[in-house]
């Protein structure tokens, strides 16, 4: 599940950092006042106490900082989230042909990769990891003419890693297509990502589609 935590000395707020539980190279956790925040990056903290224990966690004690872990879920998403999700998926009536996306994800969720599709610049789905095989069409989020979608996936060691195999993968697909007998076939394919289990840093990857 994704985080947000935000760090404030007494009531003034310092920063707001996206939390995607990602753990350091030698698999170190940091934690700030006993809060996991080994995600965190860019970020200076003054007059904290360092220790490092046997397992060679490190731990910063800085009594003058309040650590809250959110939610995102929770929260009010942002007005161009809210608009992007709020306009349903579907045919499109100025587009002669019909556009489907389709994902095939590893089992239990092991690539621990969510996506985050834009089309146009406006965010239009996220697929969390261990979101069920999604078949969709998605017509109405293209306009008549050439139309940029950008795929980004973001790993969420939440709960610690589940798998390192190549083989517990992610894939997407967006796809022009039919239907037959309600069986969704894709015709031709326009846009195809795949991520994997073995990964751990942030994948981001553009398509060009000319939508008729």
């Amino acid at each position: 599940m994704r985080k947000t935590i935000l760090f404030s000395i007494t009531c003034l707020t310092l920063a707001t950092i996206a939390y995607a539980g990602q753990a350091s190279a030698r698999e170190r956790t940091i934690y700030l006042n006993g809060v996991d925040i080994s995600g965190v990056r860019s970020q200076t903290f003054k007059d904290a106490t360092v220790t490092i224990d046997e397992k060679g966690d490190i731990h910063l004690n800085a009594p003058h900082y309040k650590v809250e872990v959110v939610d995102e879920e929770e929260q009010a998403p942002s007005e161009a989230t809210s608009k992007g999700a709020s306009e349903e998926a579907g045919a499109n009536p100025h587009l002669r042909t019909r556009y489907y996306l389709a994902t095939k994800p590893a089992p239990d969720g092991a690539s621990q990769y969510d996506l985050i599709i834009k089309i146009n610049g406006v965010e239009r789905k996220v697929l969390r990891s261990s979101s069920r095989p999604v078949i969709m069409e998605i017509s109405a989020w293209f306009e008549k003419g050439e139309n940029t979608i950008e795929v980004t996936a973001r790993k969420n060691l939440a709960g610690g890693r589940k798998s390192t195999s190549k083989s517990n993968q992610l894939e997407l697909i967006i796809g022009s297509g039919h239907e037959e007998d309600k069986v969704v076939k894709i015709d031709l394919v326009h846009a195809s990502f795949k991520c994997d289990a073995s990964q751990i840093t942030e994948r981001k990857k553009t398509y060009k589609v000319n939508a008729i």
